[in-house]
């Protein structure tokens, strides 16, 4: 004869978790001929009790996974936004490392070759167009073998 279930049934130890109890359950008419037509479904002829205890581990599984889907949603957009913060960080500081560098350069390349004005507009036009043509892909040696003598002062 199965035990009645109450507070001391549930915190005995020596009773399995697979053992089946006893207990009440208030139910409405249109709640037993949902469960007599998931038991007419069912091939197997599973019982009333069968049927509502499937149906309390799937509502269960179910509301533990949203529970968890909300604390891994919340716990994974917080590590994103950090990583991209950090992220960002660290490219601005390696763009402007790359921007001193360049100004360095191109201040050197300046004070050798001795372009006029007008020969640094040129060839920045033609930069600009080749980068946007290339999609900002350079390549050095094309670049010298087309303007070797095209923006260089005479010698």
């Amino acid at each position: 004869m199965p035990e009645f279930i109450n507070s001391r049934t549930l915190s005995d130890e020596s009773i399995e978790p697979t053992q089946k109890l006893k207990g009440t359950v208030y139910l409405t008419k249109d709640t037993y001929l949902k469960i007599d037509s998931l038991i007419k479904l069912s091939g197997d002829t599973p019982s009333r009790n069968d049927i509502i205890e499937k149906a309390v581990d799937f509502y269960f599984g179910y509301s533990t996974s949203q529970l968890s889907q909300d604390y891994l949603c919340s716990v994974f957009g917080q590590k994103i936004e950090g990583l991209i913060g950090s992220l960002g960080t660290r490219v601005s500081r390696g763009n402007f490392r790359y921007a001193v560098e360049l100004d360095v350069l191109s201040k050197m390349v300046a004070s050798v070759l001795h372009l006029t004005g007008d020969q640094y507009g040129k060839m920045r036009k033609k930069s600009i167009d080749e980068v946007k043509r290339t999609n900002g892909t350079i390549d050095i040696m094309k670049s010298i073998n087309e303007n070797e003598s095209e923006f260089l002062p005479p010698k």
